[in-house]
């Protein structure tokens, strides 16, 4: 677990460009599904989710998301109990002075707690989350984002740019929650559902490639996958990586954002 200051974060074109297409579908009904995409154009990552809190011992308040369905079953436990068992709370008390923004590198090896790390970390198969914490006048702002295996953890390089769009977005987040009020929940669908959606949407995937993509959207790993279907994990990755090159995406999260929203 590694956690640091923001200082130096410099604003690339790939972080502008994606700052841009958030500005532009700002007060749209499609803004969160906008958001998720912005930030996956820095770097493919597997989900997101923002959160404001201004008090850090109480629970904090979900304003943006994108999380697999798998994790969405839960995040009511984590919003209400297990937010208390996170390492944020290191970056919270970090980010002291209004403006400051800090990061936090987390994997599963740095949550201590059993209950906690396996549900949101395990079986969700997490390689590293990364946290951006930015302090604001009367309140914090979480943006949490995080790959899952096969990928690789975050490049220092990686981490910089998101650590620039952090700086831009969380206030943008934060004033868009504003204008609607309305709690968010994350969207949750069945793998049955989910499969009819790619049988609908993405014709031209296999029955076994759309098996496995539902399941790869809810959350289940490889190896859950192999056991539900009756099939080799090998066999659970070929019809996965087949089913990416279709449908010309790289990871977990554009799978889920294809089907989603």
């Amino acid at each position: 677990m590694r956690l640091s200051q923001v200082e130096h974060a410099p604003l690339t074109g790939a972080v502008m460009s994606a700052y841009r297409d958030v500005i532009g579908a700002f007060g749209s009904q499609n803004s969160q599904d906008l958001i998720g995409r912005a930030i996956n154009t820095i770097a493919p990552i597997d989900r997101f989710y923002v959160s404001e809190r201004a008090d850090p011992f109480k629970p904090p308040h979900l304003i943006a998301h994108c999380i697999e369905g798998g994790l969405a079953n839960r995040m009511d436990d984590y919003l209400q109990r297990y937010f208390r068992r996170d390492p944020i709370a290191r970056a919270i008390e970090a980010a002291s002075e209004d403006g400051a923004t800090v990061v936090l590198r987390v994997g599963p090896e740095d949550i201590d707690e059993t209950e906690y790390r396996r549900p949101f970390y395990d079986e969700a198969a997490v390689v590293e989350r990364l946290s951006f914490v930015q302090r604001l006048a009367d309140r914090w702002l979480v943006m949490n984002i995080a790959r899952r295996a096969p990928a690789p953890s975050f490049s220092d390089d990686e981490l910089t740019a998101f650590a620039s769009l952090s700086q831009l977005l969380l206030p943008v987040v934060a004033r868009q929650a504003e204008l609607d009020p309305a709690p968010q929940r994350p969207h949750i669908l069945g793998v049955e559902e989910i499969e009819e959606r790619f049988a609908t949407q993405f014709p031209e995937l296999s029955p076994r490639e759309r098996q496995v993509c539902a399941r790869t959207v809810v959350g289940m790993t490889s190896e859950a996958t192999a056991l539900c279907l009756n099939i080799g994990i090998g066999s659970v990755q070929t019809y996965r990586k087949r089913a990416f090159q279709r449908l010309e995406i790289c990871s977990a999260f554009q799978l889920a954002h294809l089907v989603m929203h």
